[in-house]
């Protein structure tokens, strides 16, 4: 995702290369005001055109339904964009919910069972046990791993060493680079990294940074990569280098649309996916025996970590029915994976992308010809001329980029390392420890007795 600002009524996205589809409309913009200037200069040609075509209406109407199906694809491909966007929005905050309710359900209620008729209460014991503890950190694990699968899948990335570790929650707080120290330094509101690269830990630098080999036209060069979360606003995430840029900056061209395989892999290395715990060697196994579906995978093994403590006798105290609400949360987080891979799976319908694009050929070939036969002025002509094109073949690049809103190739796609790098954001914060819950509640016990 490209987020950007909005001041200035707009005007400084007039010179922004990065992510426009202008660059893309110049060779049909160039070739269709050099057949204008060659007609105004062919004096007999331009003539004879006067002459045949005595009114634009016939163009006109050509004009106007070439229009509609440009309108008619770019609303249907924004619909697409936000479509897949939901589909992601509600796969994290589903699974979220689980982590949340799990911390509560396991970490809350401990001690002897009390569903069974003739036991005494529920005897409750508040203290840290390390048992919740590690079945806590192997949720938020798994969590966060069934979120990248999920991500990778999207956008067809089957590489498993794209997948790196987070860095830990100790880290989230310190600063990611001189940008950040100059904002502490102003007292202004902080931002919080997570770090989607690996390599040793920098003493030299405050906070972990780390590096990833990236090939780029050919010669390998190591880059700093990490994808920044303000809590003020979510407009400003961004994933930055250590020159500033987006990874994918220097691989993809501005002046042509590509989806080839070696382009394609390059992306996906380029923006790798943070997971909390990173992967461990067992799971790299099993999931390597897998080339599809790997999400249902990780499912299994959140279903089975649950199950698990739910049957162990220091393990989880709520009735059946209550945590079934936990695996309906989980499985309506996997409806929206579905929904968002029902997106990336179904391609825009070939034949209207076929027909509209010989429609717009036509109509920058014979755009031509009606302007070089009714505007006199060869500047006008060129200018009236270039606008149209512009506009026309603008709006059906738009479409053709957003119709696809997962290909790694394609720079205003939603962004994979953001999602992934919110979405930890939340599983931490709804994976608290239980001593900061109970904490929490004994202060506003306390505060309700003052208050009586």
């Amino acid at each position: 995702m490209i987020h950007y600002a909005k001041g200035y009524w707009g005007l400084p996205l007039f010179l922004r290369l990065h992510g426009s589809p202008f660059p893309r409309t110049l060779p049909f913009a160039v070739v269709s005001v050099a057949i204008t200037i060659w007609l105004h200069l062919w004096d007999s040609g331009r003539e004879e055109i006067v002459r045949s075509f005595a009114h634009p209406y016939p163009f006109q109407m050509y004009g106007f339904v070439i229009g509609f199906l440009v309108v008619l694809r770019t609303n249907h491909s924004l619909a697409r964009f936000m479509e897949a966007r939901t589909g992601v929005e509600t796969m994290g905050s589903k699974w979220a919910d689980a982590v949340a309710m799990l911390t509560a359900f396991d970490g809350c209620t401990v001690g002897s069972r009390s569903q069974e008729i003739g036991k005494p209460a529920m005897k409750q014991d508040h203290e840290h046990h390390n048992d919740h503890a590690r079945f806590i950190a192997r949720l938020t694990h798994l969590v966060s791993l069934l979120h990248a699968i999920a991500l990778q899948h999207l956008r067809g990335d089957e590489e498993l060493g794209n997948i790196v570790p987070a860095r830990t929650r100790r880290q989230t707080n310190t600063t990611a680079g001189p940008e950040l120290k100059r904002v502490r330094d102003r007292k202004e509101p902080k931002e919080s990294a997570v770090e989607i690269a690996d390599g040793p830990e920098d003493e030299g630098i405050s906070g972990y940074l780390g590096t990833r080999a990236i090939k780029t036209n050919g010669k390998e060069e190591t880059k700093l990569l990490a994808a920044r979360y303000n809590h003020m606003g979510a407009h400003l995430i961004h994933a930055v280098t250590d020159d500033g840029r987006q990874a994918r900056k220097n691989l993809v061209n501005p002046f042509l649309l590509r989806e080839d395989q070696d382009l394609w892999l390059r992306c996906c290395a380029a923006t790798p996916l943070a997971v909390i715990g990173g992967l461990d060697p067992h799971e790299f196994e099993e999931l390597a025996e897998l080339d599809c579906d790997r999400a249902y995978l990780v499912l299994a093994w959140i279903q089975a970590l649950i199950i698990r403590r739910y049957e162990d006798l220091d393990g989880i105290r709520v009735g059946p029915p209550i945590l079934s609400r936990v695996h309906q949360t989980l499985t309506n987080g996997m409806l929206g994976f579905n929904m968002a891979d029902k997106i990336a799976k179904t391609p825009f319908p070939m034949p209207y992308a076929q027909m509209l694009s010989v429609c717009l050929v036509v109509f920058n070939l014979t755009m031509p010809i009606m302007v070089a036969g009714h505007i006199n002025n060869l500047w006008l002509a060129i200018l009236v001329n270039f606008i149209s094109t512009v506009a026309y073949q603008g709006l059906n690049e738009v479409a053709r980029e957003l119709e696809d809103p997962f290909k790694p190739t394609h720079i205003n796609d939603h962004g994979m390392p953001q999602l992934q790098a919110m979405f930890n954001s939340k599983v931490r914060a709804a994976s608290p420890s239980v001593k900061k819950i109970l904490t929490h509640w004994a202060q506003c016990d306390s505060w309700e007795v003052a208050k009586e």
